[in-house]
Protein backbone atom coordinates (compact mmCIF):
# COMPACT_ATOMS: atom_id res chain seq x y z
CA UNK A 1 0.00 0.00 0.00
CA UNK A 2 1.27 3.72 -0.71
CA UNK A 3 1.52 6.13 1.64
CA UNK A 4 -1.86 7.36 3.30
CA UNK A 5 -2.85 10.52 1.66
CA UNK A 6 -4.80 12.77 4.30
CA UNK A 7 -8.41 13.88 4.00
CA UNK A 8 -9.49 17.59 3.78
CA UNK A 9 -10.10 18.73 6.75
CA UNK A 10 -14.37 18.79 6.49
CA UNK A 11 -14.07 15.37 5.00
CA UNK A 12 -12.33 14.14 8.21
CA UNK A 13 -14.87 16.35 10.60
CA UNK A 14 -17.46 14.62 8.73
CA UNK A 15 -16.14 11.07 9.20
CA UNK A 16 -15.50 11.81 12.91
CA UNK A 17 -19.03 12.89 13.48
CA UNK A 18 -20.12 9.97 11.59
CA UNK A 19 -18.41 7.94 14.06
CA UNK A 20 -19.23 9.90 17.11
CA UNK A 21 -22.80 8.95 16.46
CA UNK A 22 -22.28 5.11 15.51
CA UNK A 23 -24.45 3.31 18.01
CA UNK A 24 -22.19 0.06 17.03
CA UNK A 25 -18.59 1.77 17.26
CA UNK A 26 -19.58 3.50 20.29
CA UNK A 27 -21.36 0.02 22.63
CA UNK A 28 -17.70 -1.72 21.14
CA UNK A 29 -15.58 0.94 22.29
CA UNK A 30 -13.75 1.07 18.97
CA UNK A 31 -11.01 3.58 18.80
CA UNK A 32 -10.59 5.20 15.59
CA UNK A 33 -6.57 6.81 15.69
CA UNK A 34 -6.38 7.22 11.93
CA UNK A 35 -8.24 8.04 9.17
CA UNK A 36 -7.17 8.98 5.47
CA UNK A 37 -8.20 8.75 2.30
CA UNK A 38 -9.67 5.44 0.88
CA UNK A 39 -7.60 4.28 4.28
CA UNK A 40 -8.94 3.80 7.86
CA UNK A 41 -7.15 2.50 11.42
CA UNK A 42 -9.58 0.79 13.89
CA UNK A 43 -8.82 -0.39 17.39
CA UNK A 44 -10.44 -2.34 19.24
CA UNK A 45 -9.59 -3.17 23.36
CA UNK A 46 -10.74 -6.50 24.04
CA UNK A 47 -13.36 -6.79 27.04
CA UNK A 48 -13.85 -10.39 28.31
CA UNK A 49 -17.96 -10.05 26.84
CA UNK A 50 -16.53 -10.44 23.51
CA UNK A 51 -15.00 -13.91 24.16
CA UNK A 52 -16.77 -16.97 23.05
CA UNK A 53 -16.90 -20.36 25.04
CA UNK A 54 -13.76 -21.26 23.91
CA UNK A 55 -12.16 -17.84 25.60
CA UNK A 56 -10.76 -16.59 22.15
CA UNK A 57 -12.05 -13.21 20.98
CA UNK A 58 -15.34 -14.21 18.83
CA UNK A 59 -14.71 -14.44 15.40
CA UNK A 60 -17.76 -12.09 14.41
CA UNK A 61 -16.23 -9.60 16.32
CA UNK A 62 -13.38 -9.43 14.39
CA UNK A 63 -15.38 -9.36 11.37
CA UNK A 64 -17.73 -6.55 12.27
CA UNK A 65 -14.87 -4.44 13.28
CA UNK A 66 -13.03 -5.04 9.58
CA UNK A 67 -16.13 -4.41 7.73
CA UNK A 68 -16.80 -1.21 9.72
CA UNK A 69 -13.24 -0.13 9.32
CA UNK A 70 -13.66 -0.81 5.27
CA UNK A 71 -17.06 0.87 5.26
CA UNK A 72 -15.15 4.32 6.82
CA UNK A 73 -12.34 3.93 4.69
CA UNK A 74 -15.15 3.79 1.72
CA UNK A 75 -16.81 6.96 3.25
CA UNK A 76 -13.84 8.90 2.67
CA UNK A 77 -14.12 8.65 -1.36
CA UNK A 78 -18.18 9.04 -1.77
CA UNK A 79 -20.11 12.34 -1.47
CA UNK A 80 -22.08 13.30 1.69
CA UNK A 81 -25.45 11.74 1.12
CA UNK A 82 -24.56 8.87 -0.67
CA UNK A 83 -25.26 4.95 0.88
CA UNK A 84 -22.94 2.40 0.95
CA UNK A 85 -23.89 -1.18 1.96
CA UNK A 86 -22.14 -4.69 2.35
CA UNK A 87 -22.98 -6.98 -0.08
CA UNK A 88 -20.28 -9.33 0.18
CA UNK A 89 -17.53 -10.32 2.65
CA UNK A 90 -14.84 -12.73 2.99
CA UNK A 91 -12.62 -12.98 6.05
CA UNK A 92 -9.28 -15.58 6.68
CA UNK A 93 -9.10 -15.92 10.90
CA UNK A 94 -5.89 -17.25 11.09
CA UNK A 95 -5.03 -16.70 14.78
CA UNK A 96 -6.74 -16.87 17.96
CA UNK A 97 -7.21 -13.52 20.62
CA UNK A 98 -7.51 -13.54 23.99
CA UNK A 99 -6.92 -10.35 25.51
CA UNK A 100 -5.17 -6.81 24.62
CA UNK A 101 -5.90 -5.14 21.69
CA UNK A 102 -6.25 -5.31 18.04
CA UNK A 103 -6.03 -2.93 15.25
CA UNK A 104 -7.75 -3.19 11.77
CA UNK A 105 -6.23 -1.43 8.64
CA UNK A 106 -8.72 -0.93 5.57
CA UNK A 107 -7.89 0.64 2.47
CA UNK A 108 -9.93 0.37 -1.07
CA UNK A 109 -8.24 -1.51 -3.40
CA UNK A 110 -10.96 -0.16 -6.37
CA UNK A 111 -13.92 2.41 -6.08
CA UNK A 112 -15.97 1.43 -8.49
CA UNK A 113 -19.32 3.58 -9.55
CA UNK A 114 -21.77 1.31 -8.67
CA UNK A 115 -19.30 -1.29 -6.80
CA UNK A 116 -16.69 -0.70 -4.45
CA UNK A 117 -13.63 -3.07 -3.48
CA UNK A 118 -12.12 -2.94 0.38
CA UNK A 119 -9.16 -4.75 2.26
CA UNK A 120 -8.08 -5.14 5.63
CA UNK A 121 -5.75 -6.45 7.97
CA UNK A 122 -6.61 -7.29 11.57
CA UNK A 123 -3.58 -7.52 13.38
CA UNK A 124 -2.49 -7.60 17.51
CA UNK A 125 1.15 -5.96 17.10
CA UNK A 126 3.14 -7.64 14.25
CA UNK A 127 0.76 -11.17 14.33
CA UNK A 128 -1.83 -11.55 11.59
CA UNK A 129 -4.76 -12.11 13.08
CA UNK A 130 -7.40 -12.06 10.06
CA UNK A 131 -7.53 -10.90 6.49
CA UNK A 132 -10.10 -9.62 4.86
CA UNK A 133 -11.97 -8.26 1.09
CA UNK A 134 -15.19 -6.87 1.51
CA UNK A 135 -17.61 -5.38 -1.74
CA UNK A 136 -20.06 -2.85 -1.16
CA UNK A 137 -22.56 -1.26 -3.68
CA UNK A 138 -23.64 2.68 -3.55
CA UNK A 139 -27.10 3.32 -3.39
CA UNK A 140 -28.66 6.17 -4.04
CA UNK A 141 -30.53 8.37 -1.05
CA UNK A 142 -33.89 7.68 -1.27
CA UNK A 143 -35.77 10.72 -2.36
CA UNK A 144 -37.64 13.23 0.31
CA UNK A 145 -41.19 12.52 0.79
Amino acid sequence: MSAIKPLAPEIEAELRDRLAHNPFVQYMGVEVPELGEGFARFVLPIRREFHNSQGFLQGGVIAALADEAVAYALFSLVPPGEMISTVEMKINFLAPVQEGRIEARAHISKRGRTLSLGEVEVRQGVRLIAKGLCTYIHLTPPAAA
